[in-house]
């Protein structure tokens, strides 16, 4: 269904970081997703397998795989492009970005995040960081905001997250400039916001997620976690 109040979540992202678009994403396209994403993890987790093409950029430490992966196990190009092909979303995001936007398919994700009590050895969800920090290089020592790399991600869950899977937690409040790795741990983040601006959204399928590339951002989990998660996240850049 078409994005229809573009100045609500423009606003949402101007004063936070993220907004959150609710039921806006084709349920079939993202169904066609998890059946691929499924089938490339069930051979990436299996005994025996063989190293995947190098294309396919596999990270094992953190479970994620480039999307256009997903074309060699049953996606087309058009089906990993049909979730952002809604009307209003490419308005949204050039809004937010100031000017003309494009979707870098080298900097598009499938990843897959694991209840805690099956997590496979080695495997390390994502920890607080900005996306803004993309190929960025920070010095040792922290000092003078380093420029940012403008992009905005799109973030959209394979499985509902209500709960029982991994989900996101942000801090709800808009930055615009990078803090150093050594600033990013829980307490010192803790201690630098205030306990309202920390926040974990609810998602259906369906549902998605915008954020800015200051937004401070983690993979939520708890101990009493069951089920898996799976997500897909697409990154656009100015044109």
């Amino acid at each position: 269904m078409p994005i229809e109040d573009l100045a609500t979540y423009g606003v949402q992202m101007g004063k936070y970081g993220v907004a959150v678009l609710p039921s806006v994403f084709p349920l079939g396209a993202l169904a066609a997703l998890r059946s691929s994403a499924t089938a490339y993890f069930q051979k990436a987790e299996g005994e025996g397998w063989h190293p995947f093409p190098e294309r396919y950029r596999y990270n094992p430490l953190s479970r994620s795989v480039l999307l256009r992966a997903l074309e060699d196990f049953g996606c087309s190009a058009s089906q990993l492009s049909a979730p952002i092909a809604i009307a209003g979303l490419e308005a949204l995001l050039a809004e937010a970005l100031g000017g003309p936007v494009a979707c870098h398919p080298e900097q598009a994700w499938v990843r897959k995040r694991y209840a805690p009590f099956h997590a496979p050895a080695g495997y390390h969800p994502n920890r607080w960081h900005q996306d803004g920090g993309l190929g960025v290089r920070f010095p040792p020592q922290a000092g003078p905001a380093l420029p940012m790399t403008r992009l905005l991600t799109v973030w959209l869950p394979l499985d509902p997250c209500c709960g029982e899977r991994p989900g996101l937690e942000f801090v709800r409040w808009r930055l615009d400039q990078l803090l150093h790795y050594s600033e990013l741990d829980d307490d010192s983040l803790r201690q630098r916001f205030a306990p309202e601006r920390f926040w974990v959204p609810e998602l259906q399928l369906g549902d998605g997620l915008i954020f800015q590339d200051g937004t401070l951002h983690r993979t939520y989990v708890t101990p009493d976690m069951s089920q898996d998660r799976l997500s897909v996240e697409y990154r656009f850049f100015p044109a």
